[in-house]
């Protein structure tokens, strides 16, 4: 199968819980799906269709802070006239400092399944419209490398610094549950997706009958019939198996 595989990298970022305006700011441990989507769209300059493609994604940091962000708080104004200003207070600002969870360090391997439209996607990798954001406006990246790969179908492999369906849950002893946001109109921004998923920050085999998992790892749960798995051969390996491809709609 052939896809495309975007290697990125930053200083800092934050996924901040959208619901969240008072004390501190919590940040997703992972880019939620509608973050992705809009930095694909950064990308190709324009909006593109939810349907048009899959993504796949690994993504580690270095550990966490908290930073001090100052936020503008708005609200609709009194519409009386302001006699020093001259003006009517249509709109009222309050300036508030708020720690910020950060994530230090972080990198991202994106993978898209784009059929056969993997070499015009990866020259958009190439020369992105838009300035490399992961995150916030300020969260400055950079892609390190961007490729056409192909993936290979086995019947094991690891699962990594990934986010996995919520049909899994039960079926992996590790990972934490998050409810993200899956897409948002950008047309209709009020208008969010919501989903469940599983965040995986470990290191997961899945298993096969006929291999041996690595010393002392931790396996999944497959049942008769899973099928094989799309498998990176590029990524590093771990026993006889490498990273599995996770793939994920916004549709």
């Amino acid at each position: 199968m052939k896809t495309v595989r975007i290697e990125m990298e930053g200083t800092i970022t934050s996924f901040r819980y959208p619901h969240l305006h008072v004390g501190r700011q919590p940040s997703y441990p992972m880019p939620p799906p509608a973050t992705v989507y809009g930095h694909v769209c950064s990308a190709l300059g324009e909006w593109m269709p939810a349907d048009s493609m899959r993504f796949a994604y690994t993504f580690s940091h270095e550990g966490t802070a908290d930073d001090l962000e100052l936020l503008h708080m708005s609200a609709v104004g009194s519409g009386r006239l302001d006699k020093d200003w001259g003006h009517t207070r249509n709109i009222e600002v309050q300036t508030n400092v708020l720690p910020r969870e950060i994530l230090l360090h972080p990198k991202l391997s994106l993978y898209l399944d784009v059929g056969d439209e993997a070499e015009h996607w990866a020259d958009v990798f190439r020369s992105p419209r838009y300035p490399v954001l992961l995150g916030r406006s300020q969260d400055l990246a950079a892609y390190r490398s961007v490729d056409v790969i192909e993936l290979h179908q086995l019947e094991f492999g690891y699962f990594e610094d990934t986010l996995l369906p919520w049909a899994m849950r039960d079926r992996i002893p590790q990972g934490t549950t998050f409810q993200m946001p899956k897409f948002i109109d950008p047309r209709a921004r009020h208008t969010v997706s919501w989903d469940r998923y599983v965040v995986l920050e470990h290191r997961l085999w899945w298993p096969s009958k006929e291999v041996e998992p690595p010393k002392g790892a931790r396996s999944g749960l497959t049942h008769e019939g899973d099928g094989p798995v799309w498998v990176d051969p590029q990524s590093p390996a771990w026993g006889r198996g490498h990273r599995i491809v996770v793939w994920h709609s916004w549709i």
